[in-house]
């Protein structure tokens, strides 16, 4: 892996329009093409969305301001036409140094003379034009940062990653190593991924999906009954069964008063339980996941209550098994230990006899 050591001036130093932790913020596609990265829209578009608070960029510029920019981990970038230079690691640092050079001019903030200078020329790593290319260096490094790194992506954007690199040509054991994921992790995150896909290009459905809905379909993966229940196919990685699918997508979204059937992935965990029964699959329907719940609760208590013939014939059971203890001489085997516990359990059965002849007798 190459990687230059470079000075950069901010100006020339481009944020990353399509940079993955954007999913948590926007459900549009990140698919600008580079050519159009130095378009002074697109270029404040991605600037807007790093100043989403979720990114805390303005704790770190004050950081900046005060401390100065410490390059602890560098900057990577890769380079494009004019001497203008795209981020691909370090695009919160960056907009925080952007963002106060703007509040020093707007005079929000006063910065020395020493101090502008030196946030506006920026060392940074240039990743290999020719290497990055062929081998996608610049997205390895994220991976490796952000995947299993200290500062992680969620759910969603390791598997957006992870699709990525497998659409580059990467093999899931070369991703696994480079990323330090087991294969196993890798080939789930990318099989829900897909079957996240499916939600997001049905003509019906896709203005309702959302990178948060991740931790739903990865459960449903995880329970051979709701993937037989949607029929996953584990060659094309969708589900077959659009109708119950379809279903599936109806509990997860809200309807016109903003109520959801099934709120995360605990829910669907439930779902194996009741996709069974068609009375509890109603209640689902009907958006009523407690009602669904309750109704299997009562069905499985009752098929599960005992009765006094099925007690009677237990008792039965246990008395001939006492009785060929005897005939088969088999006392000699018990330790003292069993003839204890076996005298306690005798005796308590001679109380509870007792109680239930005086219940029956009064009744």
């Amino acid at each position: 892996m190459k990687l230059e050591k470079l000075s950069i001036y901010i100006d020339n130093l481009l944020l990353d329009p399509n940079n993955p932790r954007f999913a948590d913020i926007s459900d549009v596609a990140l698919n600008i093409d580079k050519s159009r990265f130095s378009e002074p829209s697109i270029q404040q578009e991605a600037y807007n969305k790093m100043n989403n608070p979720k990114f805390d960029v303005i704790t770190l510029a004050n950081s900046i301001a005060t401390v100065g920019f410490v390059p602890v981990d560098n900057i990577v970038v890769a380079k494009l036409e004019n001497n203008k230079y795209y981020v691909i690691e370090g695009n919160r640092r960056t907009t925080a140094i952007k963002y106060l050079l703007k509040q020093h001019e707007l005079g929000q903030t006063t910065l020395t003379n020493e101090n502008i200078e030196k946030l506006k020329n920026i060392d940074v790593l240039v990743v290999d034009d020719k290497e990055n290319a062929s081998e996608h260096i610049g997205m390895i490094i994220q991976g490796i940062r952000n995947v299993s790194g200290i500062k992680e992506w969620d759910a969603f954007q390791k598997a957006q990653f992870i699709n990525e690199m497998i659409d580059k040509g990467k093999s899931v054991g070369d991703i696994s190593k480079t990323i330090g994921m087991s294969i196993k992790e890798i080939n789930r995150y990318y099989k829900t991924y897909s079957i996240m896909l499916q939600f997001k290009t049905d003509e019906e459905y896709a203005g309702q999906w959302k990178p948060s809905y991740f931790s739903h379909f990865d459960e449903i993966l995880k329970k051979p009954a709701l993937r037989n229940f949607f029929e996953f196919n584990e060659d094309t990685f969708r589900f077959d069964n659009l109708s119950n699918i379809k279903r599936f997508y109806d509990w997860v979204i809200p309807d016109e008063n903003g109520k959801v059937t099934i709120s995360d992935s605990h829910d669907v965990r439930k779902l194996s339980e009741l996709i069974d029964d068609k009375i509890a699959l109603n209640y689902l329907d009907d958006k009523n996941l407690g009602k669904a719940i309750n109704f299997i609760n009562q069905k499985n208590f009752n098929q599960n209550k005992i009765t006094a013939s099925e007690c009677l014939a237990k008792i039965k059971e246990a008395i001939s098994a006492f009785k060929n203890v005897l005939a088969e001489g088999l006392e000699k085997e018990l330790t003292e230990e069993e003839i204890s516990e076996l005298k306690n359990g005798i005796d308590n059965m001679i109380e509870n006899f007792k109680r239930v002849e005086t219940l029956k007798n009064n009744g």
